[in-house]
């Protein structure tokens, strides 16, 4: 029996387009997806966070304490642990949180008058601008302004109905996430269809667990450290309120480059509000750069190692699209979905590929900087 080239010409036109068809399909999944995820970020997000937190949890969930408890009493004393620790946070730090920004329009203020032969012709500029405007506005207008002021506080109300949405369905979902977390695993390796399937779901699961709760977990406690450093240090200076920069400092670093960067200027703008001194006031973002400079380059290569490096350049990537969709909690999430995508990839055979551009360690035969090892 003989092929015919005609037919098999057919039949490779059609497999051509039925892999085309099967690529602008997946495409269009993936866009559709992060459509919703952007529409829905007040539902998303929090879903999210408390799947990352999880994995965080989970191996807690394991240790002696809990082990001997049922699961959801041990998930519950866990959540409440954490709300209690949350709320304590905030009812240490509000107050002189709230002082400091109290301060901050008087400070700007002061620097604007010491900086006068700079801003004065802007502001001149500023307040012509605002005559002329002011002498071509009706009454209309300025009621409209009114009405504008009275829907800005009723955004203000909305937002925060939201995210206190948004945090309650990130602490409800942690509690079910722990309790049922064993349940849930089981279910997803039972719905494999071959033993050679249920095999590799377990493998991929545990893996995916142990890779994400061990770097999440060390990066939490360098976090906490580093917080502990720069709090001591510019407590050491006569810095006020310490403890509240420093608990700054370890949450900003959670985002990457930025938060080392807002930090910097969140403590030099305290360090001139505090000190009369320049040299004094400009030896806070010092220390900040210092401390981050030292975790960054040593403590963290160290306690992580090759395991967990991330190619850089995917990292800033990530943190500016997660950012513009989700806001602040989508660049402090977007680390952590970017380590969670990287495990998965590496361990499914299709998409494996896709692991290479997230991974950072350098291929075999290169050196840690990507060039050629010698012969």
């Amino acid at each position: 029996m003989t092929n015919d080239p005609a037919t098999g010409r057919v039949r490779g036109g059609i497999r051509a387009a039925a892999m085309r068809a099967e690529t602008s399909l997946a495409v269009l999944s993936v866009l559709a997806i992060l459509y919703t995820a952007y529409l829905a970020q007040n539902l998303v997000a929090p879903i999210t966070a408390a799947l990352v937190a999880s994995f965080i949890l989970m191996p807690l969930m394991r240790t002696v304490p809990f082990r001997v408890l049922p699961d959801a009493l041990s998930a519950a004393l866990i959540v409440l642990a954490i709300v209690g620790a949350l709320a304590a946070a905030v009812w240490a730090l509000a107050e002189p949180a709230a002082e400091w920004a109290g301060r901050i329009p008087a400070t700007v203020a002061e620097l604007k008058q010491k900086s006068g032969d700079i801003v004065e012709p802007v502001e001149a500029m500023r307040r012509a601008g605002e005559q002329m405007e002011e002498l071509t506005r009706d009454r209309n207008q300025r009621q409209s302004i009114v009405m504008r002021e009275q829907s800005l506080i009723d955004r203000a109300m909305e937002a925060a109905g939201q995210k206190g949405a948004s945090f309650l369905i990130f602490i409800v979902l942690i509690y079910f996430l722990l309790a049922t977390g064993e349940l849930l695993r089981d279910r997803v390796i039972r719905s494999a269809r071959s033993l050679t399937d249920k095999e590799k779901a377990r493998r991929i699961l545990r893996s995916m667990e142990r890779e994400i709760s061990t770097y999440l977990l060390s990066i939490s406690l360098i976090n906490a450290g580093l917080g502990l450093a720069i709090g001591l240090s510019l407590w050491a200076i006569g810095l006020p309120n310490a403890a509240l920069w420093g608990v700054a400092g370890a949450l900003l670093n959670f985002v990457p480059y930025a938060g080392a960067a807002a930090g910097m200027a969140l403590t030099g703008l305290v360090g001139f509000i505090a000190f009369d001194d320049p040299g004094r006031a400009l030896l806070a973002p010092a220390i900040y750069f210092g401390w981050n400079l030292i975790e960054s380059q040593f403590v963290t290569p160290s306690i992580l190692g090759r395991r967990h490096t991330l190619n850089a350049a995917v990292v800033f990537l990530s943190i500016i699209f997660w950012g513009w969709m989700w806001g602040v909690i989508g660049a402090v999430l977007a680390v952590p979905i970017l380590v969670m995508m990287n495990t998965c990839f590496a361990q499914i055979e299709p998409l494996r590929k896709f692991s290479i551009f997230i991974d950072g360690r350098a291929l075999p035969g290169q050196n840690a900087n990507g060039s050629p090892l010698p012969d």
